[in-house]
């Protein structure tokens, strides 16, 4: 059985937060913020985490790291009061955040941008690999970018070292820079997460989740210096018209909320779910996998994203899942699925086989994994007709499935990031509806 719902912290917000940031993906970051989230609990440290953008994935590793739920900042899709009431609800005495991609990448979605919007210095992790004495160079570099727009680096822990000389090689440069090395990790295939279609594995599909974290955490006791991080934290930036109330992204769509809930529909966002639950409404989770039905007395119910192309065959015979789908639509009770949950409320899902296996069958439109194409980046909604979601929203699209046909009323319109128009999307039937987006927050 899923758990029970979203980590409902209270109390004040962090005293101090840091940025994990690297120079791009692959650098080593989620694994050495993993590592360091364990490594400060083990401690005694009272630490929450954040993921930068719209990742659904690294939370899963945050909560297997710290026992609690961590929370997406999105400095494109959220406003500076929403992120830093989100921060700032988290409690716990320390705040780590672990970027996107490379420090600079995504413009005003960047980690630099977050880190600047919440005044958190960074501590850049730099695979160091292919380089010795450049690492020195390029980490001034970006000290320097950071400056300009009223950032700070914190200072450098260095992944990927071949062996102490190389170690010293680096250090060496780095010193005369003035900028404070705070760790220094060896090559090491045994920390490393793998990977899937979109991106790392769930931390729920990976039995050695906790293992992988754990030998990483022993690597950032004998490698970093754990106080000098502590102390290179800085109090989180305020910003005005900032509230309890300013943590809701999304009003509640309903008061009593069935959420699917297990490693088939695991892309909730947990901001969401704590935000409708502060607004007053009930989170009641159920495992389409364990073909649960979603409770009878619920309002409305929510198909989160997550891998159902992994899980077929459980998902065309839940059956008893399928039935209170089809109740509830009959009872015009709204019935929402977003990208794999989207997927599941269709008439079939085409496996990497090739074949097509039925699903519930209450929108008109059929997707495939076997026809794989990334669709990737921001969407700017505006939903249309009588649906309780917000009039306008940003959402984030990332899937490798396709939709090979949909007919029907459309839910939203769509412009990319930069405004381009993209024309509708999602299928509409009654009171079931659904696209491939994940909304974020309301705009």
């Amino acid at each position: 059985m899923p758990s029970s719902g979203p980590d409902r912290q209270s109390g004040p917000g962090p005293a101090s937060g840091l940025m994990i940031a690297g120079l791009s993906s692959g650098s080593g970051k989620t694994v050495i913020s993993l590592g360091l989230m364990r490594a400060l609990r083990d401690k005694g440290v009272d630490i929450r985490a954040a993921k930068a953008g719209p990742d659904y994935i690294d939370p899963g590793f945050h909560r297997v790291a710290l026992g609690r739920d961590s929370v997406n900042l999105d400095p494109y899709a959220m406003s500076p009061a929403l992120l830093s009431s989100l921060a700032g609800s988290r409690g716990g005495e320390f705040l780590l955040v672990e970027g996107v991609m490379g420090i600079h990448d995504g413009g005003n979605a960047s980690s630099a941008t977050l880190a600047s919007i919440l005044g958190l210095p960074v501590v850049l992790v730099m695979d160091i690999s292919g380089q010795a004495e450049t690492a020195a160079a390029v980490a001034a570099g970006i000290r320097d970018s950071l400056r300009r727009t009223g950032g700070k680096l914190a200072g450098v822990i260095f992944n990927r070292c071949r062996s102490e000389r190389h170690r010293n090689m680096a250090a060496s440069a780095l010193a005369e820079t003035g900028i404070d090395l705070f760790g220094a990790v060896p090559d090491d295939d045994g920390i490393m997460v793998p990977s899937r279609h979109l991106g790392l594995v769930q931390a729920d599909d990976l039995d050695a989740a906790d293992t992988i974290i754990a030998a990483a955490a022993e690597v950032m006791q004998k490698g970093a210096d754990l106080e000098k991080i502590i102390a290179a934290g800085q109090p989180l930036r305020r910003h005005d018209g900032e509230s309890e109330s300013r943590a809701i992204a999304i009003p509640p769509p309903g008061q009593r909320i069935a959420v699917a809930r297990d490693r088939a529909f695991g892309f909730a966002y947990s901001h969401l779910l704590t935000g409708w639950q502060q607004a007053g409404a009930e989170i009641c989770p159920f495992s389409p996998l364990a073909d649960e039905a979603a409770p009878e007395d619920c309002d409305f119910i929510y198909l989160p994203g997550g891998y159902p192309e992994l899980h077929l065959s459980e998902l065309t015979a839940a059956g008893r899942f399928h039935e209170s789908l089809r109740q509830a639509a009959a009872n015009e009770i709204p019935v929402y699925g977003e990208c794999g949950g989207y997927m599941v409320l269709g008439q079939t899902i085409t496996g990497a086989d090739g074949q097509a296996v039925p699903m519930a069958g209450l929108l008109d439109c059929e997707t495939s994994f076997a026809r794989r194409q990334l669709h990737l980046g921001y969407r700017q909604l505006e939903t249309l007709g009588d649906i309780p979601l917000p009039p306008r929203a940003i959402a984030h699209e990332f899937h490798y499935t396709t939709a090979v046909s949909e007919k029907g009323e459309p839910v939203f319109t769509a412009s990319d990031r930069e405004g381009r128009a993209l024309g509708t999307m999602g299928v509409r039937k009654g009171s079931v509806f659904g696209s491939y987006a994940h909304l974020i927050a309301a705009c």
